[in-house]
């Protein structure tokens, strides 16, 4: 008899097992999930059924809200205890998470994925066990705040795939969180989110947000990467001790993302050398009221995206480090106001382009202590070329003989007393004239024999080399540049 019941049942079970599709998908994963091929069939009236290859687990397919509540009553799902469940190809305008509490509260893991919901609305019960949500790829534009505020357990969040502009609470703790391809997720709505260290964000590199009006860093409303605004928050940490670091503005380079642009002040700290490294992207940075006596670090690396450098109140003496650097060519802003400078080098100054696209460059070096001479008078030919771009050149004053630069006299700067060092120009020429005509190839050995030849030769070589660094530097070496001016030479120069 009890053969005969065994085989009966047998072949009850049989066709019934022949209709359910094998089931590829794995059961012991972190989140449950389960391909279309473990759907009932299409000619099934019942939209859900248990799954027999995954101990208390559950699927549903193709619902509505009616169908719905239908296949979770005639699979007997809302009587057994299923811990894990997926519904594919939901159909609702919303989704209530009130409804079946009882059997949301046992699950572990949830999984509703490739369907066209609206909105999620309700919450989820007190001490609901859920620890992975998987509610990804649904077209979902809104889900309640506190709608998931109840799950303690909760350790992954997958809402990828949606038309979210925010996302909702979530518990304290560790939390791996996927809020990729989402189009219209607010930038400023993810600030908290961003700025807890605990959640890892999963596929960061295709999640993005928009700015919005009220988005203090960038005003405007342009698609970011949303790592930008995460290393917003991670900003100030990586900092230069004592200084502050802040967004400047967001750079919109065609042909690259969107990427927010730093400003350090650093100014008022006591400091003796500039800042390195800067941190990335750095465009600005005022150093404003330090005791900084060189720029040299304006050749580091970490100082080629610099655009404003502002470093009024220091012991500067020298501009000729910025000679080379890409900041001399690149920059908007270079503020030099109150240093020590003695001398303010032409041929660095002559380096700076402001045609073309430059009307915006400025260039500030008034209040330095300048030692004016004849040469000086070169400073001048240049401050008046480019005054419209030097908006403090009244303030740049000699500070030998309290007069502005521009207003020098080259008739008086040029002058120098009449001395027998006067004459050596012509008496060096002289020499040069009467050795020329004296010279020939057949007498060429004399030379080895005759020193006063050797030093008309080597003072030959020296105005020589003296010229050829004029030329190509703008500067009379050492100690050209020390002997006695005549008016003329800042003209001939």
């Amino acid at each position: 008899m009890i053969s005969f019941h065994l085989l009966i049942g047998v072949v009850l079970i049989l066709p019934s097992l022949s209709l359910l599709p094998p089931d590829d998908s794995s059961c012991t994963n972190e989140c449950f999930h389960q391909s279309s091929k473990a759907c009932p069939p299409p000619e099934s009236s019942c939209r859900c059924r248990l799954l027999t290859n995954c101990q208390k687990a559950a699927v549903c397919c193709d619902v509505n809200q009616i169908t719905l509540k239908q296949g979770l009553a005639c699979s007997n799902i809302t009587y057994r205890k299923i811990e894990s469940l997926h519904i594919r190809n939901a159909a609702l305008d919303s989704f209530n998470l009130s409804v079946f509490q009882p059997i949301w509260r046992l699950l572990r893991y949830m999984t509703i994925t490739n369907g066209n919901i609206r909105r999620i609305d309700g919450e989820f019960a007190k001490h609901s066990n859920i620890s992975c949500l998987n509610l990804s790829s649904n077209h979902i534009n809104s889900i309640e705040e506190r709608a998931l505020g109840s799950l303690y357990n909760l350790g992954i969040l997958d809402l990828s795939h949606n038309n979210l502009t925010k996302v909702p609470s979530v518990r304290k703790g560790t939390l791996i969180l996927d809020i990729s391809n989402n189009a219209n997720l607010i930038c400023s709505e993810l600030n908290t989110l961003s700025n807890r260290s605990e959640i890892i964000f999963h596929h960061e590199n295709d999640t993005f947000c928009i700015t919005s009006k009220d988005f203090v860093w960038f005003r405007t409303a342009e698609k970011i990467p949303f790592s930008q605004v995460k290393a917003v928050h991670e900003l100030q940490k990586n900092c230069h001790e004592n200084c502050t670091c802040s967004t400047y503005r967001l750079n919109l380079s065609q042909g690259k993302l969107p990427a927010f642009e730093v400003a350090i002040n650093c100014s008022n700290k006591e400091f003796l050398s500039l800042p390195v490294p800067l941190p990335d992207n750095t465009i600005s940075l005022d150093v404003s009221n330090n005791n900084i006596s060189s720029i040299k670090e304006l050749s580091d690396p970490s100082y080629q995206n610099l655009r404003h450098f502002i470093a009024d109140n220091n012991k500067i003496s020298s501009i000729q480090p910025l000679e080379g650097t890409k900041f001399i060519s690149n920059f908007d802003t270079l503020s030099l106001q109150w240093n020590g400078i003695k001398v303010l080098e032409t041929y660095v100054l002559d380096n700076i382009q402001f045609e073309r696209n430059y009307n915006q460059r400025r260039v500030k070096l008034g209040f330095n202590k300048l030692q004016c001479d004849c040469n000086t008078m070169k400073l001048k030919v240049w401050l008046l070329s480019k005054i419209s771009h030097i908006p403090d050149y009244d303030d740049i004053k000699c500070y030998n003989m309290n007069v502005k630069v521009i207003e020098l006299d080259a008739a008086k700067m040029c002058q120098s007393p009449q001395d027998w060092t006067d004459y050596i120009y012509y008496i060096i020429t002289a020499e040069v004239l009467l050795l020329v005509g004296k010279i020939d190839l057949p007498s060429i050995h004399i030379i080895k024999f005759q020193p006063f030849y050797l030093i008309i030769l080597g003072l030959i070589a020296k105005v020589s080399y003296d010229y050829w660094v004029f030329k190509t530097a703008g500067y009379l070496p050492w100690p050209a540049n020390k002997m006695p001016r005549l008016p003329c030479d800042w003209l001939c120069e």
